[in-house]
């Protein structure tokens, strides 16, 4: 009886062993793949051994792997994206800069002083147009860097706001000969906004029609709605799925100022605020509309 439990002990001892000679053998089949393979690469762990804890193990190395990978390739497409983003930057921040170098040497050499004025003029829209490009790009990284995450929609009245955005974008409308037209019935109405970031959000859809219309601006506003419309020479050239994404746009000569970043911004704002903004091509018409929360007076709140 001794003997035969012995033999059995004898038996199970060398399938262990043979087991655990399969198990290291997988095991360095394993870290020679993972040691020989780029984290880019497609690789993908087999299991010979058919055990449910090697199994496992498989597939969780491999869905890491899957994760690496997929980082791997987002970090790809995102550094192309930037080399790509920063040569479209450079050449929209040389365009102002070379025409005010051109324009300040002609003042230098011209006598006549009104001549020197208007050259003067244009330098200082040049520059202007120049501090414009570099604060929405600085602003764009803030929020990339999770600035939009401080934003605190509070209850404000639309109408005040909506006017001080006109009136610090005065000089770009008389500039362009745009005289809006304001459909607001309701004056007196509120929504959840933070006051700044709403400001922004209504300063850049303007904006947006002054330098990319072709002509005529109408501001509607419906309920906790604003639409925000303007003529485009070519509408046939606009994507809408693509009108809000960073650095894009229509005009691909980029020669009507900014760096595509206006209605990026836009939607990183608005969705901040709980709120949404659409698209939408009537004819030649490009209609922006910005919806928000509806809110309380903040005397009621």
């Amino acid at each position: 009886m001794v003997y035969i439990l012995v033999l059995i002990l004898a038996a199970a001892v060398l399938v262990l062993a043979a087991l655990l000679v399969r198990l290291l053998r997988q095991l360095n089949t394993w870290a020679d793949l993972l040691e020989g393979t780029g984290a880019d690469s497609n690789l993908r762990l087999p299991a010979a051994l058919r055990l449910r804890p090697v199994l496992r193990s498989c597939r969780a190395i491999n869905g890491r792997l899957d994760q690496a990978q997929q980082r791997a390739l987002q970090a790809r497409r995102s550094g192309e994206e930037l080399q790509s983003a920063m040569a479209a930057v450079s050449h929209d921040i040389r365009t102002p800069l070379a025409a005010a170098g051109g324009y300040l040497e002609l003042m230098r050499q011209e006598p006549d002083p009104e001549k020197r004025k208007k050259y003067l003029d244009i330098i200082t829209r040049r520059l202007q147009d120049l501090e414009m490009l570099l604060d929405q790009l600085f602003l764009y990284t803030r929020l990339n860097a999770g600035e939009a995450a401080r934003v605190r929609p509070v209850p404000v009245q639309l109408w005040p706001v909506l006017c001080d955005a006109l009136t610090a974008l005065y000089p770009q409308l008389e500039q362009a000969h745009i005289e809006p037209q304001i459909d607001f019935p309701d004056r007196e109405i509120w929504v959840q906004a933070d006051r700044e970031a709403l400001a922004r959000v209504l300063r850049n859809l303007i904006l947006n029609a002054v330098q990319h219309g072709s002509g005529g601006l109408v501001i509607r506003q419906r309920e906790s709605s604003l639409t925000i419309e303007n003529r485009v020479a070519d509408p046939a050239a606009l994507d809408l799925s693509h009108l809000f994404d960073r650095f894009w746009r229509a005009d691909h000569a980029r020669g009507r100022g900014g760096a595509g970043l206006g209605l990026a911004i836009v939607q990183q704002l608005t969705l901040a605020q709980g709120g949404r903004v659409e698209a939408q091509l009537m004819g030649a018409t490009l209609c922006l509309t910005l919806t928000l929360q509806p809110a309380a007076s903040a005397a009621q709140g």
